[in-house]
């Protein structure tokens, strides 16, 4: 089926997408001290899949709806994009500060762009890229990185950048070939079995307040990347792709509500 156009709703969509996926950084970053980064993003994953499940049995939305796909190729991809991002970015916060981590993620967007005409045949209008430059160079200047010192882990949240931006060209094919339920499900459930291999070598049992934080993590995660499917069926991903740059906001205010950090300690995802 054709993909629609509608930015006014598409625009909003994401934005309430990236202040989800912000509040799932934020109690990542709360659980961090107790839990492994990796387990932490099973744990996302897996009640993400939990909470879809429940959700779709509990308002009797056929199986068919939500376990039928049509390109379990691009659905797998999808899911192993997401943990990819996930993964390395977590590794790379072992080895780099915060900020400077965070700052090299941000190249999402930028990457988004450039791949959204080979990929997507999608036109990207001049301003668009001065939107995703200026929005880059102002997460920098928000955050004030150190990155004076160069570190070969730089290259891993950069190469989580590019699995994210994958990630979303992904959503944005998949939104016009599958149930937006496929999609959420796959996502989830490939995302909880590709971490579950790696659990082995990680695994601490959590205690009762982690597992309350994991659960809360997925169901706002659900909601989250409900809101982003929805965003990219009906809006162009270079349209959307400077409103990664939104997280940064919602960053700092939550980082200075919930943890009274002031900038520059943002939280990224």
């Amino acid at each position: 089926m054709p993909l629609r156009h509608r930015p006014s709703l598409g625009i909003p969509l994401m934005l309430v997408a990236m202040v989800g996926i912000t509040a799932v950084d934020a109690i990542a970053k709360h659980v961090a001290s107790s839990l492994n980064g990796v387990q932490m993003a099973w744990g996302y994953f897996t009640f993400i899949a939990v909470t879809l499940t429940a959700s779709f049995l509990f308002a009797r939305i056929p199986p068919r709806r939500w376990l039928r796909t049509r390109n379990p190729g691009l659905q797998a991809l999808r899911a192993g994009c997401l943990v990819g991002s996930l993964s390395m970015l977590f590794v790379g916060l072992q080895y780099l500060a915060l900020a400077d981590a965070t700052v090299i993620s941000f190249a999402a967007p930028l990457f988004m762009t450039a791949l959204s005409w080979p990929v997507l045949k999608e036109r990207v209008e001049p301003h668009r890229w001065a939107a995703v430059l200026l929005g880059w160079v102002g997460v920098i200047i928000v955050i004030r990185p150190g990155l004076g010192i160069v570190h070969w882990a730089a290259a891993l949240p950069l190469i989580g950048a590019v699995f994210f931006a994958g990630f979303q060209l992904v959503t944005r094919i998949i939104t016009a070939r599958d149930d937006h339920l496929a999609t959420l499900f796959y996502t989830s459930a490939g995302g909880t079995l590709l971490l579950t291999l790696a659990m082995p070598f990680v695994w601490r049992w959590p205690a009762w307040e982690a597992w309350a934080w994991m659960a809360l993590s997925g169901v706002i995660g659900a909601g989250a990347h409900f809101c982003m499917i929805n965003a990219f069926a009906v809006t162009e991903a270079a349209l959307l792709a400077p409103f990664n740059y939104s997280r940064m906001l919602w960053a700092v205010l939550v980082g200075w509500f919930a943890f009274l950090l002031l900038p520059p300690h943002p939280t990224g995802h």
